[in-house]
């Protein structure tokens, strides 16, 4: 029996990460059956817009885990598949792009997160080769499960909304804090057309 019970959550219901228990260490698990998702985390502030070019964290991102060395790594997209990205304050770990597909992982480490950060929001859009018309439509069982990582028991999950089936982007959820310092999940679940520059667009400045 773990810690804690898995609260299954709702479009706009919010799960507090109760500090007192030691919830600090947050793993994100995106998962999901056929297609290709990418997962994104996005640091933003007050306005709703990143703190700063690595705020954006994505399987692209130039600030990564490990420095890039040719000697080690050969070439960048060995050094992509190799290293995880990361947030400028360390931290957010984003996934390495899965080719496989059926899983990406973001970890997040609250007490590192930046003071000028307001909230960390976890976005996911449909990797679409050769301009392929793929979309949500086509992905079954996707879900973002919040894990508390030095236990590893499951705090709380959403089940991504199947209304959007011809959207190929999504605000999954977010992470929230407040006044006091204390943070909340919220699941979100809001569908957009124009893949991952859409959310590029609404989180940077033009």
């Amino acid at each position: 029996m773990g810690r804690f019970n898995l609260t299954k959550l709702s479009s706009g219901e919010r799960f507090i990460i109760d500090k007192t228990l030691g919830l600090n260490n947050i793993r994100v698990e995106l998962t999901w059956q056929n297609g290709d998702l990418d997962a994104q985390a996005w640091l933003l502030n007050a306005d709703g817009l990143i703190v700063n070019d690595a705020a954006f964290v994505f399987y692209n991102s130039k600030n990564r885990t490990e420095p890039f060395d040719r000697t080690k790594f050969g070439n960048k997209a060995n050094y992509l598949a190799s290293t995880r990205p990361m947030s400028a304050d360390g931290a957010v770990l984003g996934p390495k792009d899965e080719l496989q597909g059926g899983i990406e992982t973001i970890n997040i480490c609250l007490n590192k997160i930046a003071p000028e950060v307001q909230e960390v929001v976890i976005t996911s859009s449909v990797y679409v080769p050769n301009d392929a018309n793929e979309t949500f439509g086509q992905v079954k069982n996707a879900q973002i499960t919040v894990i508390d990582e030095e236990s590893g028991d499951p705090l709380c999950s959403y089940e991504l909304s199947k209304d959007y089936q011809t959207e190929d982007a999504c605000v999954v959820a977010r992470f929230l804090i407040n006044d006091e310092g204390e943070w909340t999940f919220e699941a979100m679940g809001n569908g957009y057309n124009g893949g991952l520059q859409t959310l590029v667009d609404m989180y940077t400045e033009e």
